[in-house]
């Protein structure tokens, strides 16, 4: 399996859906989800490297690996990215280990690359389910953001995507 050279936007949103389907309200239990789909997640010190790494996915040990010290709005995004990285990319990258890369803090989320668009969306898909905020978006963007338990920037990129 090739990577794929456009972002699959209808994959890596119903990916995330069907794995919300029998959540009714937020926040999204990330942590349980991901667990539940075979992979552990462990909090790491990142030591010389935390200022800059949010986490990783190891595939060959079923592990993602978060960044202890970030907040618990940016863990989540993190856990939710890594898991689109899980469940949409294995087979591409336990084919090519090499081309992985870890998910840096301060990444650009318009930067070329599709793999890291579509885990961006589903981490925004699952974390936010469309079907959870069309009824409330009208609300203030910081108490949607707190009830999702995201960030208000990362609120901000999915009430324009809705």
């Amino acid at each position: 399996m090739d990577a794929p050279t456009k972002p699959r936007w209808d994959h890596a949103t119903s990916s995330a859906d069907k794995l919300t389907e029998g959540i009714s309200a937020p926040p999204i239990p990330v942590y349980e989800i991901a667990e539940s789909n075979g992979v552990n997640v462990l909090f790491v010190d990142f030591g010389v490297n935390s200022e800059i790494v949010s986490g990783l996915c190891d595939f060959k040990a079923a592990r993602i690996y978060v960044n202890k010290d970030d907040s618990t709005e940016r863990q989540a995004f993190t856990m939710g990215h890594e898991l689109g990285h899980w469940i949409l990319h294995k087979e591409i990258y336990l084919a090519n280990p090499d081309s992985y890369p870890v998910l840096a803090r301060f990444s650009d989320p318009n930067r070329n690359d599709s793999m890291e668009k579509e885990a961006n969306k589903f981490a925004a898909c699952l974390l936010v389910p469309e079907r959870l905020l069309k009824p409330v978006k009208d609300a203030p963007v910081a108490s949607l953001a707190k009830s999702f338990g995201v960030s208000r920037t990362m609120m901000e990129f999915r009430l324009r995507d809705v």
